[in-house]
């Protein structure tokens, strides 16, 4: 366990194989949930929207675009929580011969933020300052929560956004050269801006700009009105920078929801081709995977005690999980 904590915290997400297919619907049988349960410190987190236990497949009128065959632009779920999941977790249950597309994506939403800043220190400042709403409006969902998209670390390690780093700036200029601490990133549940009209131009170019260094899908065609290699700077990080793979039955991704981006390509199936036999292959048209969600805070609490028992000194190395405040041994 300790040796996945180590993997998924250090370099965002982990891939774990050769996990068997659920035999029972019973939750402590169902080995993604197992395993969530073990990183997490017992038990799965944020289970009243999907359910602590949800499936990742095309249905017919899904009330989420995740249950669909089309593309997920990369994004942080459940955005909209206070705090939002810590560990995410998809098995791999079918990935048929016939369904073409659909390969995971992921990309560091941290590492692109400190990219950011160093290309576009301008826009770095925009998406600092100005905040961001996050909503889910649905039947049974009514949530919104406001937030930067990038948060840095207050002068004495905690993060701030919005209305306190703006005060901060006042007696220090040189804030925006903090820690970034937290990204909050995720276009499909975003609702009405709520910042002043003069800084609405600013703010989409921010904004544009951060897509695309981490949506590979976004052409570097448009003009904004910067210089255009500039924009091809943005583009190119995302190019270089995501991770994309088409996962295999048996396989549980598992990775940092508040620090790595996740996204999808879209999919759809070939007609049905018959085996040998004759019969159709079981689940030769099927992209299904099942997902569970574990409490950053929990999650955190079990690897550090795991290391703390084994070293003393080594849960003072962790690096910044991206959960809104700078590491304290």
């Amino acid at each position: 366990v300790t040796f996945h904590h180590q993997g998924i915290f250090s370099d965002g997400a982990a891939i774990i194989r050769k996990t068997p297919r659920p035999t029972s619907d019973d939750p402590d049988e169902i080995p993604v949930a197992m395993l969530g349960c073990t990183l997490g410190g017992g038990s799965l987190s944020h289970g009243t929207l999907y359910g602590d236990i949800f499936h990742v497949k095309s249905i017919p009128d899904a009330n989420n675009l995740a249950y669909t065959s089309l593309p997920l632009s990369p994004h942080q779920d459940l955005a909209y929580y206070e705090s939002m999941p810590g560990l995410q977790l998809l098995h791999c249950v079918d990935m048929g011969r016939n369904v073409v597309g659909g390969e995971s994506v992921l990309v560091d939403g941290m590492a692109a933020a400190y990219k950011l800043r160093q290309l576009a220190p301008k826009y770095f400042r925009t998406l600092v300052e100005c905040p961001t709403m996050f909503i889910k409006q649905r039947d049974g969902a009514c949530m919104t929560y406001l937030r930067p998209c990038i948060v840095l670390a207050a002068k004495g390690g905690s993060s701030k956004g919005g209305k306190e780093v703006a005060n901060d700036r006042e007696s220090n200029e040189d804030y925006i050269d903090r820690e970034i601490v937290a990204v909050n990133w995720s276009p499909p549940f975003e609702g009405p801006l709520s910042i002043h009209s003069d800084l609405m131009e600013d703010y989409y170019k921010a904004y544009a700009a951060f897509e695309r260094m981490i949506d590979t899908s976004i052409s570097a065609a448009t003009d904004h009105g910067d210089k255009e290699s500039a924009m091809d700077e943005f583009s190119q990080y995302a190019f270089e920078y995501t991770w994309e793979r088409r996962l295999q039955p048996g396989e549980i991704l598992v990775f940092n929801n508040q620090r790595m981006l996740h996204g999808r390509r879209g999919f759809h199936v070939n007609e049905i081709v018959e085996s040998k036999g004759g019969d159709v292959q079981e689940g030769a048209s099927t992209r299904h995977l099942i997902g569970v969600y574990t409490n950053i805070d929990d999650t955190l609490n079990t690897y550090r005690t795991l290391l703390r028992d084994n070293d003393p000194m080594a849960s003072n190395f962790i690096r910044n999980v991206g959960n809104g405040t700078s590491f304290v041994p």
